[in-house]
């Protein structure tokens, strides 16, 4: 029973971060890091390519679908 509890505790935890409206308080509440924050973009983007050409699927996205079919975030 114990393990269930944390397990049911935790994966309600992870649903909580990882809701858009985490997402949006903590994106409005970071730093701006001036000529960092475009390379970081870059680096992304770059990967994200990378990631397209190799034909991977969008594993965030699949993921974050089903946290939101599951806990009903819609």
């Amino acid at each position: 029973m114990t393990n269930f509890t944390v397990t049911t505790w935790l994966l309600l935890l992870a649903a909580w971060v990882l809701s858009g409206d985490r997402f949006l308080d903590w994106a409005y509440q970071m730093p701006d890091l001036g000529p960092l924050d475009d390379r970081l973009l870059d680096l992304l983007t770059w990967l994200d390519d990378r990631r397209a050409a190799l034909g991977l699927g969008d594993v965030f996205g699949r993921l974050r679908s089903w946290l939101h079919a599951t806990t009903g975030l819609g």
